[in-house]
């Protein structure tokens, strides 16, 4: 954490959570442009997607008041002077995609409801599986996408924090504010469409066809991706567990077993070991884009310098447009 005398700080891209610790205990959060967001979030079916966009589309006020399992489990504790940020809102159920993005112009929207203000720096954290950090940094590559680049992610999440004996809020009025004056930007570059993927060229390929000259990278576990436990995936639909020419490197891994992110070394040898070559772009998929978010996340601070794209509806997306990409591994049942 780098302090001016001014008062303003520059918080690293992955914080622990001493520094977490000093930038409350020092009344920064909410007051010095800095806010700490809870991404807490347990996953759900899809709802029916045109009922969604017909009732609900971008209703963030109603959106917002709806109760929920993940919304029960912030209320019920948190980090002192967070909010919270609901996927359910934040993202909407789309024709291909589990989790679609809003039109910038309607997404701010919501973060505007949040409070949040122009140029605030914002510390994401979740709590669970992938030591609270696969939701966190879904919302913050998904914020990214909408041109705010001024984030941090706790490492280890809600869990780590309370091992560690640190403070949590339990009371039953958590910090709200009044609405802020956000603004997004399209930055929507940083993922990849299914359309772009399967652009065909003049010679009647596509991106996928040319696995040579791109890193895709699976983040799913290796027990899914090789179709040994199930995939999310529909055997009807596809006939194996992942697209060919995909390589294996889950996000779980990342994660050491104290709930911390692993050190850049280790990291890198999971990413070399992988395949990774860092002089090629990269794409990374899972089912639905979390796990891809998050390991997208952790490469730009291992590699800065690297070139990663998410591809959102990842194996899902795949799986409605064009099943028969998912050919390789082993296939559950055979239609």
């Amino acid at each position: 954490m780098d302090e001016s005398d001014n008062n303003t700080m520059t918080l690293k891209r992955l914080i622990d959570v001493k520094t977490l610790g000093e930038v409350l205990k020092k009344g920064y959060i909410n007051r010095e442009g800095i806010r700490l967001i809870d991404c807490t979030y347990m996953p759900t079916a899809k709802p029916d997607y045109k009922e969604f966009k017909e009732k609900h589309y971008g209703k963030f006020e109603a959106l917002m008041a709806r109760d929920s399992a993940h919304k029960k489990l912030y209320l019920a504790s948190r980090i002192p002077e967070s909010i919270f940020a609901d996927m359910d809102v934040a993202m909407y159920p789309g024709r291909y995609q589990r989790f679609s993005l809003y039109e910038p112009e309607v997404f701010e929207q919501y973060v505007q409801l949040l409070g949040i203000n122009k140029g605030e720096q914002l510390i994401f954290y979740g709590r669970g599986a992938f030591g609270g950090m696969l939701f966190a940094s879904r919302m913050a590559m998904l914020f990214k996408a909408y041109g705010h680049d001024k984030f941090s992610l706790l490492d280890g999440g809600f869990d780590y924090w309370k091992s560690q004996g640190n403070k949590v809020d339990t009371s039953v009025n958590p910090v709200q504010f009044k609405r802020g004056d956000w603004k997004a930007t399209d930055n929507m570059q940083i993922n990849i469409t299914f359309e772009e993927l399967e652009k065909k060229d003049s010679e009647g390929k596509d991106m996928i066809d040319h696995p040579e000259k791109t890193n895709f990278l699976d983040a799913r576990i290796r027990a899914q991706f090789d179709g040994r436990e199930d995939t999310g995936l529909d055997p009807y639909k596809v006939e194996g567990s992942f697209v060919p020419g995909f390589k294996n490197v889950p996000a779980a891994e990342l994660v050491g077993d104290d709930g911390l992110i692993k050190p850049p070394n280790a990291i890198k040898e999971l990413l070399e070991a992988g395949g990774y070559d860092k002089s090629k772009p990269t794409i990374t998929s899972c089912n639905t884009g979390m796990q891809a978010s998050m390991l997208a996340f952790v490469m730009e601070n291992v590699y800065p310098e690297t070139n990663v794209r998410v591809f959102n509806g990842s194996m899902k997306e795949m799986e409605a447009r064009d099943p028969k990409r998912i050919s390789g591994g082993a296939g559950h049942l055979k239609a």
